[in-house]
């Protein structure tokens, strides 16, 4: 291609890459950032698995927290700095997650909280994947695929969250 073709083919890219970025500067933002205070809402519609925890109906709630996104060597992180803690205790501290491109990602092991026919609790070892995917209207859309190790609540239960800012 000759430098007057390039020229010519540059000049007519450029004002449409400039419509494109005036019409949709959300998309081209510092998308890698998760910050201020967010109501995250656990168990949106029904869960789902192989585990018999999937099938246990548990009540949809909402807590607040705030978040303090990073980016430093390449790696961006987003940290829970605020709110009430994990309603179960053994999941590590601090809930931390990385951009992946797309996505707010977070994994961890903990115990799950496997509740027994009799009311009693029986504590299973879990390994969990959370993401967290920005939509269009600055909110989240989240899931979250937990492995059960062992015991009654072996299996999968997998549930969808939403994160809204406040």
């Amino acid at each position: 291609m000759s430098r007057a073709s390039l020229s010519r083919l540059v000049g007519l890219c450029a004002p449409s890459l400039a419509i494109a970025l005036s019409l949709c500067p959300a998309a081209f933002a510092d998308i890698a950032s998760w910050n201020g205070e967010y109501a995250i809402t656990f168990i949106v519609g029904p869960k789902s698995g192989t585990s018999q925890a999937a099938g246990q109906s548990e009540v949809q709630y909402t807590d607040t927290y705030g978040f303090r996104s990073n980016c430093t060597g390449g790696t961006c992180t987003a940290t829970i700095v605020s709110g009430p803690a994990p309603r179960n205790s053994t999941v590590p501290q601090p809930i931390q997650f990385t951009w992946d491109g797309s996505s707010w990602n977070q994994v961890s092991d903990f115990q799950w909280d496997c509740m027994m026919p009799d009311g009693t609790i029986q504590w299973n070892p879990a390994h969990a994947e959370v993401r967290y995917t920005p939509q269009p209207d600055g909110s989240l859309s989240g899931t979250m695929h937990t492995d059960i190790a062992s015991g009654a609540c072996q299996g999968t239960v997998e549930m969808n969250m939403t994160a809204v800012r406040v």
